[in-house]
């Protein structure tokens, strides 16, 4: 029985309004009640440990767009050991299954995670605390599961915002920031306890993040709601000042078009004028680039099916996006095939302006599961996905 999951974005100090170790296990009696006494290849599609949104970045020099250094490395490991600390429970639980001999376990990398190929002590750690082997080696970005006919890969390399044929992905600069830093800032220029600020490390996609800000400020009084806008726009103005940003906007820009370098520098301009009034134009900006991002991953993945090496595929498994999509593909390499993309395992705040733009928070949950050929309800895949809505008080 062959399983993915993706996006868990476990870091030290992470917000759940369900425990992981508890998702794990009601997870795992499904998976018991499915797999008979077949073994479980259980694969994590990338974006399992998230070392770019951490805030204990900023207690050092360091940030995980700089070139790798001894001193970066030791960081790194530092938050990965951490976060295995935190997580101990849920890495116990993977562990037992492992050494029971009911579970492999199969580590794809992402966006968030792909730092851990340049730390061999944090792979160390990583597998110690699954039970797997493998000491040493560096993670895969893509795995081909040739029985099951699947690719598998974290799906960031469809993305202009998280992935960059040269240079720093925009991704990796963004988030650290003013993702991250935005509530850090806020609670230290203007002494502000806000509930939701953390909010913000859970909105995607990553283009709805100027969006959910000025959603945050108006729903504030008037003047809280403006003080908000400042840090956010002075946040903003030192981010398109950052050497390392300048850049990306400098490499990632075509002369005379207006493309999507463009988009985001005039996105995040919007986000930034504190008067603007025209919500809907907001939203309207960040729906263009929305939907450039959203139409490419299955393209991508029918050019993956149809490259040398992939012939005998018919299936590819993405994570990345944290919204779950099933997509046919038609009949390529003989056969039906598909896409998939598994979602996440955290929360997840989704914009809805069919009415004024506002956010919604859910708790989001899935996998894909391939059955062998004995399975009794004559099941190729499952794929299933779930979310929780806390109740509204009121």
């Amino acid at each position: 029985m062959l399983v993915f999951i993706s996006d868990i974005h476990l870091r030290a100090g992470g917000r759940t309004n369900v425990p992981r170790v508890e998702q794990l296990k009601r997870f795992w009696q499904r998976l018991e009640t499915a797999r008979r006494s077949d073994k479980v290849t259980l694969c994590f599609v990338g974006d399992t440990f998230d070392l770019v949104r951490d805030p204990s970045w900023f207690a050092t020099p360091h940030r995980p767009y700089h070139p790798m250094s001894p001193e970066l490395e030791a960081q790194v490991e530092t938050l990965i050991r951490a976060t295995l600390a935190a997580e101990k429970d849920f890495f116990a639980v993977l562990k037992s299954q492992v050494d029971g001999g009911a579970l492999d376990v199969e580590l794809i990398l992402g966006n968030h995670d792909h730092l851990l190929n340049q730390v061999p002590g944090a792979r160390v750690a990583i597998r110690q605390a699954l039970g797997i082997k493998g000491g040493r080696d560096a993670f895969p970005m893509e795995v081909r599961f040739e029985e099951e006919g699947v690719l598998a890969y974290h799906g960031h390399v469809a993305d202009a915002v998280s992935s960059s044929e040269e240079g720093v992905p925009f991704a990796e600069l963004f988030c650290p920031e003013l993702i991250t830093r935005f509530p850090l800032e806020i609670r230290k220029q203007l002494d502000l306890q806000h509930p939701h600020l953390d909010d913000i490390d859970d909105v995607r996609p990553v283009v709805a993040v100027p969006t959910w800000v000025r959603t945050l400020a108006q729903g504030e009084g008037k003047g809280t709601g403006e003080q908000i806008s400042k840090v956010w726009a002075g946040l903003v103005e030192e981010f398109l000042d950052n050497p390392h940003v300048v850049s990306w906007f400098k490499a990632n820009h075509k002369t005379f078009r207006f493309d999507f370098a463009q988009k985001m520098k005039v996105l995040l301009a919007m986000s930034a004028r504190r008067g603007l009034k025209e919500q809907s134009r907001f939203a309207a900006a960040h729906d263009v680039l929305f939907r450039l991002l959203d139409t490419k991953f299955s393209g991508t993945a029918a050019k993956k099916l149809g490259q040398k090496g992939n012939e005998r595929l018919r299936y590819v498994v993405n994570g990345h996006t944290h919204f779950a999509n099933m997509t046919p593909l038609g009949t390529l390499n003989g056969g039906r095939a598909c896409y998939f993309n598994v979602g996440t395992w955290r929360t997840v705040h989704q914009l809805g302006h069919e009415g004024a733009p506002s956010f919604m928070p859910f708790d989001a949950m899935g996998y894909l599961a391939f059955f062998g050929k004995g399975d009794p309800l004559g099941r190729e895949l499952e794929w299933w996905q779930g979310a929780v809505l806390p109740r509204v008080a009121g």
